[in-house]
């Protein structure tokens, strides 16, 4: 018998399907967002809800832009972006769904954190369209920097202290009743 680890390593066992079914949960989301390309399910989600409501920060922050929405692309005199299927912010909400999928919550916890999350998702996409639109209109160097590899990792690490908050506040899931049979 060795030291340190228990003959029953349960918990080492539960968190190794936990990573499993997160990475499950997560590749089928993958999958059915990109046969979304021009549903009506993806236009609200670019649409009208990042580019739409990035036009109306843009406007507030800038109003001389003269952005406007037009489908996928924020559109302005000087330059504007499109907002295409893979920088479209889909792949936080698909962390976020699968992370509170596996969470050891309870079900009250992972619906509100889950619900909470998506309107922290939908803002922070939000957010980085507006600043990727002002990057590519002053510096189209910076927002290769800024698309392609500052903003993803920032977004992830947001995402990921929001979950670890939620984890920390929520109660100790209580333990499951041993039956007595395995």
């Amino acid at each position: 018998m060795t030291e340190g680890k228990p003959a029953d390593d349960s918990v080492g066992t539960m968190a190794f399907w936990r990573v499993g079914l997160f990475a499950l949960i997560f590749a089928a989301l993958q999958w059915g967002w990109s046969v979304q390309q021009d549903s009506a399910l993806f236009r609200l989600w670019v649409e009208d809800l990042n580019v739409r409501a990035a036009v109306v920060l843009i406007a507030a922050v800038q109003p001389e832009s003269g952005a406007a929405a037009a489908g996928p692309r924020v559109q302005a005199p000087g330059g504007g972006i499109n907002v295409l299927q893979g920088c479209d912010g889909a792949e936080l909400l698909w962390l976020m769904t699968a992370a509170f999928a596996v969470a050891p919550l309870a079900w009250r916890w992972r619906l509100g954190g889950w619900l909470a999350g998506l309107l922290l998702v939908w803002l922070l996409n939000v957010t980085r369209i507006t600043a990727l639109f002002f990057a590519w209109r002053s510096d189209p160097h910076w927002f290769d920097w800024l698309h392609n590899y500052i903003g993803p990792i920032v977004l992830v690490a947001l995402l990921a202290l929001y979950f670890q908050w939620i984890m920390h506040r929520a109660p100790v899931a209580e333990p499951e009743p041993d039956i007595g049979y395995r």
